[in-house]
């Protein structure tokens, strides 16, 4: 490589980042040496693994936030030229190929830094669309549909949000100007409009209020339920594990779906379930998976709590039962103690609470791993985010579709997870357990590396204050420092088996070893990770992602889905061609010549083309006849009601409901005469006052 040579140093870079995007590793500048008259002799390039991090940025005892991953390990590899005055060209004087770290794959090159970069056509399209009203990851999932997957856009999310901010900045001391101008320039299209604002001591403004001619007058006149199966991967990121489409909600159509996934599972049960407390999907569960542990939401419960039991403060008592950990005889006299405490002994709510308890509260469920959650809040996020795109009036293969792209920009995620543990490392040594640290980065993922660094730095907050050495085992009471009041743990070491467990079962139950492990670790010198607190779960190899491209997806026969595929491989075309047009009157007049050419002979060749054909690239897929689109139904949340249908049915209602002013039953606050008296009464005052 040494010798060969380049016409221009821009034409040398181009080459060097092109290497590199094919070998799978970043770029970055490196030295730049110029001659006396400023002109630029010398230029080189580095690998993003050059050199070391200063000590600076990493040992800052006042670091709030956790350092960037560590990516500069000292690797050589670089690429060196030299203009040579002889030849008026540019010679590569050095050339180091080898690098000391691994290479990224063609799934991970995307997210490789130094190949990263939106392009100024698409900024451009951004920034419209983004006045417009689009949200910026509305505009991301855009480009990656009309690239055709997240590989094809150029740049990341990330980046896009990057872009379109800096582009913000600088001007926010001219915001309320521009808007004040903007709304005085309102008044020459409309005579009525009328604005009015106010600012305070420091002339900023605090106050805005307008409306236009037309508000000004008026004012003078004055179908199918969808449910998602979500899990953890080994990130702590939600995944899905499949969407069921039902016509009802009843215990035959969730033991249907039931059998379906275990089909699909090949008959592999999990380990636990986490359900909002459904009563048909309870007896489906109860009925296909009676071994599997099961735990009812603690949101729910809570929630019903505040609709079922008016005392304040019993609320918070029932979290602490749900969420602490007390023994068994404890949770049963803070039971009682807490009904007695709010009058709710008598209660019919919490009667089959107490009844339901080992699927609820910490007490009975402690051991079963949920992956830290006590509530639904994986499949809720999910459910938020297809709610977004879905509707009764939308097309049921409309609905598949968003929910695959749902599913996809899930994996894209994950992917982008796996791609950071391999390029990059967490900073390490920030503990006491330097070891233990870099054990536990080298096999766990990043996220849940940090989780255990948690772990470990809360250790440092508690002492062995008894250790009995046994035969083959080791038992150290564990006590948090300066809490007398803190319940003592016990962590067993069993020597020859390498294996350590704690009384809290913090491991069973969230996953990773808990920090009274670590403090005995600690007064143990032990230098080595127990073999059974690492759990196959959080390795960083534990599974293989399968990415759905966009494309693919669209390889369906529907002339919807035929025309976008096409409209998005030539629509980043057309947006370089538009950013060009309008750098100048010329270029904009030619551009139109040759746009109102193309349109005729465009037009010309559709007519001529006729139907299109009925198969996609070759593939002819099955239809399915004599299938209907199924009735439309509705969730079991509470639709709009009309008042008199409201009081109908609180008459017909076994439960009374309670006012909240007067405490009584049979009204609510709306209908409550001690109200309407009392505002009466305020009225009568404040006229009096007026007189």
């Amino acid at each position: 490589m040494v010798g060969v040579e380049f016409k221009s140093v821009e034409e040398a870079e181009s080459f060097y980042h092109i290497y590199s995007k094919i070998i799978g590793f970043s770029v970055r500048k490196n030295q730049c040496r110029k001659n006396q008259a400023g002109i630029v002799t010398t230029r080189s390039w580095c690998c993003s693994n050059e050199g070391f991090r200063r000590t600076k940025y990493i040992k800052n005892p006042n670091r709030v936030r956790e350092p960037r991953s560590e990516i500069r390990i000292g690797c050589r590899a670089m690429f060196r030229v030299c203009y040579s005055k002889i030849t008026k060209l540019w010679v590569v004087k050095e050339f180091r190929a080898n690098h000391n770290h691994c290479m990224a794959t063609d799934m991970q090159k995307h997210f490789l830094r130094s190949h990263r970069k939106i392009s100024a056509a698409e900024l451009e399209q951004a920034k419209l669309l983004k006045e417009a009203g689009m949200k910026t990851s509305e505009i991301w999932n855009l480009f990656v549909h009309q690239n055709g997957g997240w590989d094809k856009v150029g740049c990341t999310k990330k980046d896009l949000y990057n872009s379109l901010a800096a582009g913000r900045r600088g001007v926010d001391d001219l915001d309320a100007n521009t808007t004040l101008t903007f709304l005085q320039s309102k008044l020459d299209i409309d005579p009525e409009f009328f604005y009015a604002y106010m600012v305070d001591e420091e002339s900023r403004l605090t106050h805005l209020f307008w409306a236009d001619g037309a508000s000004r007058f008026d004012y003078e006149l004055c179908q199918m339920l969808l449910v998602v199966l979500v899990g953890s991967n080994n990130h702590g990121m939600t995944c899905v594990f499949g969407f069921a489409l039902i016509q009802n909600e009843t215990a035959e159509t969730y033991t249907w779906v039931l059998q379906k996934f275990l089909e699909c599972m090949k008959d592999k049960l999990p380990e636990t379930i986490l359900t909002d407390g459904c009563r048909s999907m309870n007896k489906a569960i109860e009925d296909l998976m009676p071994s599997v542990v099961h735990r009812t939401c603690s949101w729910h419960i809570l929630n019903n709590a505040i609709k079922h039991v008016h005392e304040e403060g019993f609320v918070g008592e029932l979290r602490n039962l749900i969420k602490r950990y007390y023994s068994v005889d404890e949770f049963d006299l803070r039971w009682n103690k807490m009904l007695l405490d709010y009058n709710a002994e008598n209660n019919e709510w919490a009667k089959p609470l107490y009844s339901s308890r080992h699927q609820w509260a910490d007490t009975h469920l402690r051991g079963s791993y949920f992956g830290g959650s006590t509530a639904t809040n994986r499949c809720e996020s999910m459910n938020a985010f297809l709610k977004r795109f879905l509707d009764e009036k939308l097309p049921l293969w409309r609905a598949l579709q968003h929910c695959e792209h749902g599913l996809a920009a899930l994996r894209y995620g994950e992917l982008g997870k796996h791609a950071a543990d391999k390029l990059s490392t967490p900073v390490l040594k920030r503990t006491s357990m330097s070891e233990i640290e870099e054990q536990f980065a080298s096999i766990y993922t990043r996220n849940m590396f940090l989780e255990v660094r948690n772990q470990i730095t809360r250790s440092e907050k508690y002492n062995v204050i008894r250790h009995h050495k046994l035969k083959a085992s080791d038992i150290c009471t564990i006590e948090k420092y300066l809490s007398k009041d803190h319940p003592k743990r016990k962590v067993t070491f069993k020597r020859i088996e390498r294996e350590m467990s704690c009384d809290c079962y913090w491991l069973e139950t969230k996953g990773i070893p808990c920090r009274h492990v670590f403090a005995a670790m600690k007064h143990l010198h032990l230098s080595d990770i127990p073999r059974n607190i690492i759990k196959n779960r959080w390795l960083k190899e534990c599974t293989d992602i399968y990415l759905s491209s966009p494309d693919a997806q669209r390889r369906f026969v529907n002339p919807d889905m035929i025309s976008s595929k096409r409209y998005g491989g030539i629509n980043s075309q057309a947006n370089l061609f538009l950013y060009y047009c309008k750098k100048s009157p010329k270029v904009q007049q030619r551009g139109m010549e040759l746009m109102s050419t193309l349109l005729v002979e465009m037009q010309k060749m559709v007519e001529d083309v006729g139907e299109e054909e009925k198969t996609i690239n070759g593939a002819v897929h099955e239809v399915h006849d004599g299938i209907k689109e199924p009735h439309p139904v509705a969730t079991k949340g509470r639709p709009p009601q009309s008042k008199s249908s409201q009081q109908n049915s609180s008459q017909k209602s076994a439960k009374a409901r309670i006012c909240r002013v007067c405490k009584k039953s049979g009204h609510d606050y709306r209908n409550c005469k001690v109200r309407k008296r009392k505002c009466e009464e305020s009225m009568e005052e404040d006229d009096d006052d007026f007189e």
